[in-house]
Parts: C-alpha cells; sequence; structure tokens
C-alpha cells in the first residue's frame, strides 16, 4: 500500500514525551474507596471491577491505576498527527504525512532510478489520474484497421494508432499490452498512446483515496466526479441495459447502473439487503442523479458492520417524527401520543429506508378517510426521497378490505404480490399498514402468515381487540409492531374514529400536510355516527377550513358508502379524492355529490320502504324493542344498500319514531350472518355485542360462531344449518339482559304509554 498507517504512532497520531502527576489522585496513586465517580472515568462502576474488596478504606486510583502519574502526549512528527504516511510503493520509504486529498501513489527517487516503472490504474481512477510519460498495463478492448483502443481500466480508455505499435504479434480483444501516454485530453476524455517494449519492470498500483460521500450530498455540481459511496441495497433492476441497483445509506437514496452485458445482470453475487461499496462517476437518468458504476464490493465483517451501524443510526434520526401536537383536545390523544409517534416514525423509517408500503383500510368511510389521510402524508415523502419519478407506484399500494378484519383471502393475495415484487423488481418486503381494521382476535390468524416473512406491521383502529392478556395489553399486540387503539387508554371508547386517530399519525408524518387533511376526522366522525368531545371539535375545524356544514358531512359519508359498495376490491383512486375535498376542485367536487346524492337517497328510501313491512318489533319484558328482518327473503340482494347499511337504515327509522336514547336493538340477518345495530338507550342495559358473542361461542359450540365489531354495531357469523339456534339463542341473552341504569327515556318509566308488540308488528 503507498498510504499506510503511521509505523512512529502506530495509526493514533500521537506519542508519549513524558508523564505528569495524575490529576484525580493528586499523585498519591490511591482515593478514598466512597470515591465518587465522575463522567470523565465513568467506565468504572463498583470495587469489583478493580479487583478490591469492599471493606478497604482506599482503592487504586482508577485514573492512573497506583501508579500516581499519567502519560503525556504530543502530535505525532512522522504523520503529523494523520495516523497515516505516504510510502515509496517499491521500497516504502515515508515521504511525509498523508492526508485525504493528497497524491496516494509515490515512487521514491531511488527507485525511480533503479528500476523502470509499470503502472496499473486501480477502478478508483480516472482520466485525470492518468500522467503524460508514464508506461501503464492496460487490456486491449478492440482492434481497428487504424489502431487498437486500449482500456487501462474498466472506465478509462486510450487509443494506440497503428504507426506506433511495435508489431511483430497478433492484437486481439483481451491481450495486455505495456502503452506509454504522449499526449492526454481529460476534458474529451482522449488518450494517445504509444506501445512500450519495458522489460524487466516494476508495477506500481495507482490508488485513488476517494472520501465516502454521503448519498444526501451528492448533487449536479458534482456531474462527472469520480464518487465511492457506501450503503444498502434496497432493490436490484434488470434491465435490457444495465443492472441498476437502488442504494441508501441513510442521508438519501440514489441509483447505481453497472453493465455487464445487455439484459445481463451485474454484479450477481450483491443481492438486496448487501452493504455495499461503490465508485462511479456521478450522472443522470431521467433528470435524476446517477452512479455510473466501475466498481462494486460487497462489505464484510467490521466494514459492514460499521456502515450498518451508520445507516441505523441516520434512518432512526431522519425518521423520529417531530411532536406537532394534535388538532384538538383529547385526553385519549395524549395518552395515546406515544404510540401514535411510534406508528409515525415507522412509517417514516420505511420511507427514508426505501421500504414498499402497503396499506390496507376498511371499505367504508372512517376507513377512507383515514387510507386518504396517510396517502397524501405519505407519498410525497417518497416523491422527495426516491430517485425514481415513479416510485410512488412502486413504493406505495392502498387497499380496501370489504371485511371487518384482515382476512385470510386478503392477507394470501399481499402475501403472493410482494413475494412476486421481491422477485421480478428485487423489491425488499413491505412495511404493513392497516387501519380501522386488524386490530381484534380476529386478525392474528392472518398476522401469523405475514410474520412468517419478517414482514413489519403497524394497525391504526378503533374496534375493541376483545381479548387481553394485560390491563393495557391485548392478545392481538403480540403479533404487531404498533397498535394505535383508543381502547388502549380508555376501554369501549370506539367513538375516537381510526379516521381521527390516522388523520393525527399523518400528521406526524409529514406535518406540510396538514391543511389539505385536517377536514378529514370530521368525515369520518360521520360516517361512524361518532358522539365522541373530539368529534364535536372536528366538526368546526372542518367547517372553518373548507366551509363543511354538518349537512354536507353526511351527504359525503353516504356517498362515499355508495360508491365503495361498487368499486368492491378497487382503491377509487381519483374519485375518492374529489369527493373527500382532497384535490382542491371544489367545482368538481360538488357536482360529484349532487349528481350521486340523489341517486343514493332513492335507493335507500326504495329499499326501506319495501323492507320495512317485514320487520318484526316487539318490546321484549325487559323493555327492550327488538327489531328482526330476514334480509335474505326481504332484501334487494347483489345490488345497494348492502345488507348491514340496510340493518342500520330500519334501525335508523325506529330510532326517528321512538327517540335517540330508547333502548332499540336491530338484528338483520342471512343464511349465515346477522348484522347488530343497538341504539344508545341500550346504555342502560350494558349492552356490548362483543361480550355476546363469545356467550354464543360456549352455548353453542358447534355453530361455527364468529364476529364482533364495535359494541353497539357488528356482524356474527355461524353455520347455515345452525341459524335457527344462534338466533334463538341471541334473543335469549337479550331477553337476559337487565336495566342496570334508569332510562328516562323509556316510555313505562316516564310514566307515558309505550307501543304494544303488536302494534309494532
Amino acid at each position: 500500500m503507498v498510504v499506510k498507517e503511521c509505523p512512529e504512532c502506530h495509526g493514533t497520531g500521537k506519542v508519549k514525551v513524558g508523564e505528569k502527576e495524575c490529576p484525580v489522585c493528586g499523585g498519591w496513586g490511591y482515593v478514598p474507596a466512597d470515591f465518587k465517580i465522575g463522567d470523565k472515568l465513568k467506565g468504572y462502576r463498583n470495587l469489583d471491577y478493580l479487583g478490591v474488596e469492599d471493606e478497604v478504606d482506599e482503592i487504586p486510583c482508577p485514573e492512573c491505576h497506583g501508579k500516581g502519574t499519567v502519560p503525556v502526549y504530543d502530535t505525532c512528527p512522522v504523520c503529523g498527527g494523520t495516523g497515516k504516511v505516504l510510502a515509496c510503493d517499491i521500497c516504502g520509504k515515508i515521504k511525509g504525512p498523508w492526508e485525504p486529498g493528497m497524491e496516494t501513489t509515490w515512487v521514491c527517487p531511488d527507485c525511480l532510478r533503479k528500476y523502470k516503472v509499470v503502472y496499473v490504474l486501480d477502478k478508483t481512477c480516472d482520466y485525470e489520474d492518468v500522467e503524460v510519460g508514464n508506461v501503464y498495463k492496460g487490456t486491449i478492448e478492440r482492434v481497428e484497421r487504424f489502431g487498437v483502443f486500449v482500456k487501462l481500466n474498466p472506465h478509462v480508455t486510450g487509443l494506440i494508432k497503428r504507426k506506433n505499435l511495435l508489431g511483430g504479434r497478433e492484437y486481439k480483444p483481451g491481450d495486455t499490452v505495456l502503452a506509454q501516454v504522449i499526449d492526454l485530453r481529460p476534458d474529451k476524455g482522449e488518450i494517445d498512446l504509444i506501445e512500450s517494449a519495458l522489460k524487466n519492470y516494476k508495477e506500481v498500483t495507482v490508488r485513488k483515496e476517494l472520501p465516502v460521500t454521503p448519498i444526501g450530498e451528492l448533487s449536479r455540481d458534482l456531474a462527472g466526479k469520480t464518487v465511492r459511496i457506501r450503503g444498502r441495497v434496497t432493490q436490484i433492476q434488470v434491465t435490457g441495459g444495465p443492472t441498476v441497483f437502488t442504494i441508501t445509506d441513510g442521508t438519501g437514496i440514489t441509483w447505481a447502473a453497472a453493465f455487464e452485458a445487455p439484459g445481463v445482470r451485474a454484479y450477481p453475487n450483491v443481492n438486496v439487503g448487501d452493504t455495499v461499496e461503490i465508485v462511479g462517476k456521478i450522472a443522470f437518468h431521467s433528470g435524476e442523479i446517477q452512479i455510473e458504476t466501475s466498481d462494486m464490493s460487497r462489505l464484510w465483517g467490521p466494514d459492514a458492520a460499521e456502515v450498518k451501524r451508520r445507516i441505523e443510526e441516520e434512518l432512526d434520526r431522519r425518521a423520529q417524527p417531530r411532536d406537532v401536537g394534535f388538532l384538538v383536545e383529547s385526553e385519549v390523544l395524549e395518552k395515546l401520543k406515544p404510540k401514535i409517534m411510534e406508528a409515525a416514525f415507522m412509517i417514516r423509517r420505511a420511507v427514508y429506508e426505501g421500504r414498499p408500503i402497503l396499506l390496507r383500510h376498511h371499505a367504508d368511510t372512517d376507513g377512507y378517510t383515514s387510507g386518504l389521510a396517510l396517502e397524501y402524508a405519505i407519498v410525497p415523502l417518497i416523491e422527495q426521497v426516491s430517485p425514481d419519478p415513479s416510485a410512488r407506484w412502486k413504493l406505495f399500494k392502498r387497499r380496501p378490505s370489504r371485511a371487518p378484519f384482515y382476512e385470510i383471502e386478503d392477507v394470501l393475495k399481499d402475501i403472493i404480490f410482494m413475494i412476486e415484487d421481491h422477485e421480478k423488481f428485487g423489491d425488499p418486503l413491505p412495511l404493513l399498514v392497516i387501519v380501522d381494521n386488524g386490530g381484534t382476535s380476529e386478525d392474528i390468524p392472518a398476522y401469523k402468515r405475514i410474520k412468517a416473512y419478517g414482514v413489519p406491521i403497524v394497525v391504526i383502529d378503533h374496534h375493541d381487540p376483545r381479548e387481553w392478556v394485560s390491563e393495557d395489553k391485548a392478545k392481538v399486540d403480540e403479533y404487531v409492531d404498533v397498535h394505535v387503539n383508543p381502547h388502549h387508554v380508555k376501554r369501549g371508547y370506539y367513538e375516537l374514529t381510526a379516521g381521527m386517530l390516522a388523520t393525527e399519525v399523518a400528521r406526524f408524518i409529514n406535518p406540510d400536510v396538514e391543511d389539505r387533511i385536517k377536514h378529514l376526522p370530521a368525515i369520518a366522525g360521520t360516517g361512524d355516527r361518532s358522539k365522541a368531545p373530539e368529534f364535536h371539535q372536528y366538526l368546526r375545524i372542518a367547517k372553518k377550513a373548507k366551509g363543511l356544514t354538518e349537512e354536507d358531512l353526511k351527504r359525503i359519508a353516504e356517498v362515499i358508502d355508495h360508491e365503495a359498495f361498487y368499486w368492491k376490491f378497487m382503491d377509487g383512486h381519483g374519485i375518492i379524492d374529489e369527493i373527500l375535498l382532497l384535490t382542491g376542485n371544489l367545482q368538481r367536487h360538488r357536482e360529484l355529490i349532487n349528481a350521486i346524492y340523489p341517486e343514493v337517497m332513492e335507493k335507500q328510501e326504495k329499499a326501506l320502504k319495501a323492507s320495512l313491512p317485514h320487520v318484526k318489533s316487539v318490546v321484549l319484558p325487559n323493555g327492550i324493542r327488538f327489531n328482526t328482518i330476514d334480509v335474505e327473503l326481504f332484501a334487494p340482494k347483489f345490488s345497494y344498500p348492502s345488507p348491514g347499511k340496510l340493518s342500520g337504515l330500519i334501525h335508523d327509522h325506529f330510532k326517528e319514531e321512538y327517540g335517540e336514547d330508547a333502548p332499540i336493538l336491530t338484528l338483520a340477518y342471512g343464511p349465515d350472518f346477522a348484522v347488530v345495530r343497538a341504539a344508545d338507550g341500550m346504555a342502560a342495559y350494558n349492552f356490548d355485542l362483543n361480550e355476546i358473542i363469545p356467550k354464543l361461542q360456549e352455548a353453542l359450540p358447534s355453530a361455527g360462531v364468529e364476529g364482533g365489531g364495535h359494541s353497539y354495531a357488528g356482524s356474527i357469523k355461524f353455520f347455515e344449518g345452525m341459524r335457527r339456534e344462534v338466533l334463538e339463542e341471541f334473543a335469549k341473552q337479550i331477553l337476559r339482559l337487565k336495566r342496570v341504569a334508569p332510562n328516562l327515556f323509556n316510555p313505562r318509566e316516564r310514566g307515558t304509554p309505550e307501543h304494544s308488540s303488536e302494534e309494532c308488528e
């Protein structure tokens, strides 16, 4: 090596020049046993470390170890404190100190007189590193009638004209040749050579000691310059031309293009996740910076460990969200802040490390507002970080889920697609983000499958997790990395909806997006009929920010539910943005709402009018009004409104007739399912659907009962052959409910007449 460790100081840059009295013990060599160790000596923690017993009054000084003196150091005179020296590449004679930016190849005058020297260009060298008069060792690249092109390294080529060849042999591509430089035009990338006849020479390798350039510092000003970067491979794409490696070092993401042959994989030993060092020229592709790779090597051992450590530290630093507070005052949100910031951190980190993000959300108003709030926060960050102009489509995918949980069908699709992307395009496995879904024990089977692939999971949900292993930990939490859910701090508080939570998380991910999305929580709360104090604050924000009234919000929520019914598994891209007033095109938003909303109302009124005569409504002995309808027989099939929506319409009809706080329960059932809706008056009976379902499972273990949702709204699944038994058992459970709090809205307690069962029927 031309640049080597200083033999005098062994690379430390300093040498011992004497000793002085120890400043800790004052030259005594001992300190009292109760000596307080300061920051300077924080490596010492107890007497056992010093090898002495607790009973002694004095212990050896931890600074000088009992000597009473400490060494005095001065700058090394040989290397000047740099720890490195420049030495002759042949005899090793030291020229002097070396620092980055200085020459790296030197042959002493004695060796130049004694030996004939042939230089070999390392892959780090470029045209500016070639010197006129020197002889270089190269390889014939191609032979033309006018001369021979010689490669001095992978990206430095010169020409030996036919008249300057020695002759006497056949020149073929791949042959080694010695060539002397007679003219050099580095700005044009041209070198004129003559063949050399040197014999018995010494080879000296010309190396360029390039400093490692952080990817975040690559700029257009460096165009044409040779740089050295170290980072982790996050994606590999084999194109019809070069192989393109996507590299991150925590400070940024860039491309490195390496050419082997058209469509041939370059550096096949390098894979996604490997830590590499790349040397190449700064160029451009599609207007973005790209490194034309001259050398790529996989790092091992301490070098790889150090690079990984720096990448992790830098990613952690950049991904740390700023505490921007909340849009509203909320004790629950404040208690959830650590989890909200952790969720934002994981999402930001995925963006900065180039990991794809797969966003799943429930296909209803609350779910779509949740998904769009996060999308509008994440996508601009991806476009800012990634050099690929199509990165938003490659690194972010949003998929709605029809089921109110992460069902097996969805997770299997996600696994298949993510493995295909990994194998086709070299994509790393994604971060899975699930909103308005994914927070219950029903999601665990899906998580077990996708967790087998090492996929990290973030959940933002407001459904009751149902099964708890401790006061603040649900069973489902064991399978996800972060779970933001109001039930963790206030059981039963589902009215702080996923759309509200996701919007707050989105602000922590990307504060710049706040003005575009701060009206979404009001839409989400309207869709989920929230009565939380936070919802009323969000209503005021939507009114002030977008001029949206409560009627406007209701119309938007109804339109979303209607359109989502027909989108099915599509994400609604484009039209959902307009409906949610995210694009800023107020005219198109109004045209869509005004066109769709009357159609929605007409369909709802028609379905409700046709179904109401088939509703059986009875007042049970305990005062609960129990409404039932067979939606398989008395409701439209495969068209809007769905059974769940229709049950809500029927339920609302009876609430309007008997009062918002009357104890009303509606059950719409089909061959193997039932949809449940409960009014606020059921609070007087401590009604909770998630508590009734386990009782059904216990009473009818052979019925295959599953389901859940919110306390007052959810669904039940069961075997079709056990429908009668399940419905009868459900009715028995409702009959067993007793009023635990006075209900002033109950006609009996008000002393007013009440409609009989027969009248209701």
